[in-house]
């Protein structure tokens, strides 16, 4: 589990630096663009209260001059040749404008960033320039890097929405009488059906916070403790009847020996060799006389399995549940050769403990 929590943490942390590198970018990007975009506005406003008046005086019936017009456009871009923002972070060091077109109808087509209507007599014009702006590039990425790393942060330590299905875990577990934040702790970290183990062992241990937390963090896992004759499954005792109990353990010790499959024997030829490991095991840890002597005389047959896997299915999903308990029954196969069918336990050698004294 440790081994877990620390591989989630390392991803965790690699998305939290890969979340920030990116949204630094976009805050650079973003930043840069709104700054010129600012700046372009501004400038705009400014040349359209002066340059309209000064176009008509100087190109007054000379459109057709391109020296007079390369001209104007030269000095005017000698004015607007160093442009230095104001403000109290200058995320733009300089910005010069280029003249794209001083007559004419706007070109959508150019790149321009600054339009200027202005006109001579009736005819309308528009003066067309671009903006081009040199960056503070360290100040720029810093600070927006700072503000990711804000907004990272914030996003970290402020608390997620809560969903309607997380929302009724944290009513229930109050219900139960834990408390809201570890309630919304434990709704967060645990999956649905560690969230069943939790409620089921609340259930049986009211209050008993602590066990039913490690109850529901444990791996699927069975105890057979043959002195009291009591299972313990996922770190929760349940005491079945007598006889299906040691069917349960003697099914547990094929699967600790070999694969674990047992077949059905055919009707008429009861299984000898398996009453007596079964009936060996009885006598070693107090089984009923009945059963033993049944075995002994009638050997292990099929009806005889089906009943006590049905009584262990039965009792186990009594004590737990259907959806807790499915781990801890049966699998089953038909042999297509002989038709017979064949069982084990769906546990794997190392889930499975007996305690024998």
């Amino acid at each position: 589990m440790a081994i877990d929590n620390t591989f989630f943490s390392a991803t965790r942390k690699r998305n939290h630096i890969l979340a920030w590198f990116l949204l630094s970018l976009c805050f650079v990007a973003l930043a840069s663009w709104q700054a010129q975009r600012t700046l372009a506005r501004d400038l705009s406003q400014q040349l359209v209260a002066v340059l309209p008046a000064k176009l008509s005086l100087a190109l007054q019936a000379r459109l057709q001059n391109d020296e007079l017009f390369q001209w104007v456009a030269g000095r005017l871009e000698q004015d607007l040749q160093t442009l230095v923002p104001d403000g109290g972070l200058p995320l733009i060091h300089s910005c010069s404008v280029r003249v794209i077109q001083l007559y004419g109808n706007s070109d959508r087509s150019v790149t321009a960033n600054i339009a200027v209507p202005w006109q001579i007599g009736s005819d309308q014009h528009t003066a067309q320039l671009a903006l081009d702006c040199q960056f503070n590039g360290l100040l720029l990425l810093a600070s927006q890097s700072l503000l990711a790393l804000l907004v990272v942060v914030a996003a970290v330590l402020l608390p997620r929405p809560l969903s309607p299905a997380l929302r009724a875990r944290i009513a229930v577990l109050q219900q139960q009488g834990v408390s809201s934040a570890l309630a919304r702790q434990l709704s967060r970290s645990l999956s649905d059906f560690q969230m069943q183990w939790l409620d089921r062992a609340l259930a049986l241990q009211p209050g008993d916070v602590e066990s039913a937390v490690h109850i529901a963090r444990m791996e699927n896992r069975i105890v057979f403790d043959c002195p009291s004759l009591q299972i313990q499954l996922h770190g929760i005792p349940i005491k079945l009847s007598k006889t299906p109990f040691f069917y349960y353990l003697w099914y547990a010790r094929q699967r600790q020996q070999g694969d674990g499959w047992v077949f059905n024997p055919p009707v008429n030829r009861p299984d000898r060799e398996g009453a007596e490991s079964l009936v060996a095991l009885m006598e070693q840890h107090g089984g009923h006389a009945k059963s033993i002597n049944d075995l002994k005389q009638n050997g292990l047959r099929a009806k005889t399995l089906d009943q006590n896997r049905n009584k262990i299915r039965d009792e186990l999903i009594s004590a737990l549940g259907e959806n807790l308990a499915a781990p801890y029954l049966f699998e089953a196969e038909r042999d297509l050769k002989s038709g017979r069918y064949r069982y084990r336990l769906s546990l794997s050698c190392p889930q499975i403990e007996i305690v024998t004294n």
